[in-house]
């Protein structure tokens, strides 16, 4: 189970309330509770306390100051910074309180946008009203969170149940036994208008007509105010007395479409929330300011000395998703700790592998470099296979040797003092009686055909100017045959 959210509106003489369950990402409606103020009780303090007693103990209180006590303004102001609004609507309110501004509660809730400009509703009760709210729910047991107007709630629940499929303006009609209060919304969804009207419809009086003349007369005022001549509202009803007989005569004079707010389907927002009554809708829609996704912005007049001091509960619905983000994260860890540790047991085997195919060529060498010690050392084995028994075919140096030996002619006035074979070639150093030997000797060095291109590096006079010292190099070929 998630937390408990506890909606409350209280009338003249009953309390309504509708309870929810909140989890870490629904809203689930536990049930709608209404109690009437029993005879000999002095106010509703008792009434609060069964609801509460049907209810189950909540976790989170909401409540609605009744609409007659509060006094509202719609607001553009030039920025949307919540600190900067609660330095400026109490003075913008100040020109409209019939009272000192020191003698008030002041709450808005930002409700739309217009370019840079804000929209807000600021509204303002008295503080010894406010006052006398909180103790007669404290005489219950109850500390409220928030203390808020339902018709604005219903506003919001509105405009987020279309869902943009119901477009177009809606006049919303909240009808209790002793008020009426009212809100405009446009195609958007942003509230346009709100009023409060201190005449309300009863189900058990058939003798209503003069409140509901009172109530035709407000609504078309605020029509006019506030209203387009390209943009009609449809009139939607909702609140106890909305089956009064009352409002569909109201409707058929306006000339306007009338609906009930339960034609809109909420269950989106509100789980289970379609099939209740219209009369707990105020209710229902406070309830989405406790919302875990995108809740809605309420009125809160919880400010300044009235400022709500106990648990706000914000952390008890992200217990499950905190402890599921906990447990992904130890078990991430611990996919993580087995990975090196089964990496840490491949890399010892494959060392190990390593150092035992290794150990003949190499003895205890680190498997690490091994690889480059092998390549070292077939490098230099190959070196000395090419020198001592000609890996790629050419020979052995004695081969080289035997077959220059037998190139050049036994006539020839030639000494050879060096002989140096490689992987480069064949070098030879020596001296001769004339240029014309030193001739001789490389046209039989390619006569032979064991050697490549013969160049004659150096021929120059020695230091015995009867002879010529000489330099010869070829490079070895590939494709003799071997020597």
């Amino acid at each position: 189970m998630g937390q408990r959210i506890l909606a409350l509106e209280l009338g003249t003489d009953r309390v309504r309330a509708a309870m929810a369950d909140r989890t870490w990402n629904a809203l689930d409606l536990v049930g709608v509770y209404e109690q009437e103020r029993a005879s000999g009780e002095p106010d509703l303090s008792d009434a609060i306390a069964r609801v509460v007693g049907a209810a189950g103990s909540p976790d989170i209180v909401i409540s609605a100051l009744p609409g007659e006590f509060v006094a509202k303004r719609l607001l553009t102001l030039p920025f949307s910074d919540r600190r900067r609004l609660q330095q400026v609507v109490p003075f913008a309110l100040e020109e409209h309180l019939p009272f000192a501004v020191d003698d008030a509660a002041v709450a808005f809730a930002r409700v739309g946008h217009e370019d840079d400009s804000t929209l807000v509703i600021a509204a303002f009760a008295r503080k010894d009203d406010l006052r006398r709210h909180l103790e007669l729910l404290a005489r219950a047991g109850l500390d409220p969170k928030t203390v808020t107007l339902s018709t604005l709630a219903l506003a919001g629940l509105l405009a987020r149940s279309t869902n943009g499929r119901n477009r177009g303006a809606h006049l919303v009609l909240d009808i209790d036994h002793a008020c009426t209060s009212m809100v405009l919304i446009d195609a958007a969804g942003t509230p346009r208008a709100m009023r409060t009207v201190g005449r309300g419809l009863s189900l058990r009086n058939g003798d209503s007509q003069s409140a509901a003349a009172v109530i035709l007369g407000a609504v078309r005022q605020t029509l006019l105010a506030h209203g387009s001549d390209h943009e009609t509202p449809d009139l939607v009803v909702a609140g106890p007395s909305a089956a009064a007989p009352e409002v569909r005569q109201i409707a058929d004079a306006l000339e306007v479409p009338m609906r009930n707010l339960d034609e809109f389907d909420c269950s989106t927002l509100i789980h289970s929330a379609r099939s209740e009554p219209i009369r707990f809708a105020g209710c229902v829609a406070m309830l989405l300011g406790e919302a875990p996704d995108k809740p809605l912005e309420l009125l809160n007049f919880r400010q300044g000395e009235f400022v709500f001091r106990g648990r706000s509960g914000a952390i008890a619905p992200l217990r499950l998703s905190v402890t599921l983000a906990a447990a992904g994260i130890a078990l991430a860890l611990l996919h993580f700790v087995l990975s090196i540790a089964v990496g840490a047991r491949q890399l010892h085997l494959l060392n190990r592998a390593v150092a035992t195919v290794t150990a003949p060529a190499l003895g205890s060498a680190d498997p690490a470099t091994a690889k480059a010690e092998l390549a070292g050392k077939l490098k230099d084995m190959n070196k000395r296979l090419r020198l001592l028994g000609g890996s790629l075919g050419h020979g052995s140096p004695l081969d080289v040797m035997l077959a220059l030996s037998r190139a050049i002619p036994p006539g020839l006035a030639v000494q050879v003092d060096t002989l140096a074979v490689d992987d480069a070639g064949v070098k030879l150093e020596g001296r001769a009686d004339s240029f014309a030997t030193v001739d001789q000797v490389k046209k039989a060095l390619e006569r032979g055909g064991n050697l490549g291109a013969i160049q004659v590096d150096h021929a120059a006079a020695g230091s015995d100017p009867s002879k010529v010292d000489f330099h010869l190099s070829a490079a070895l070929r590939d494709d003799a045959g071997g020597f």
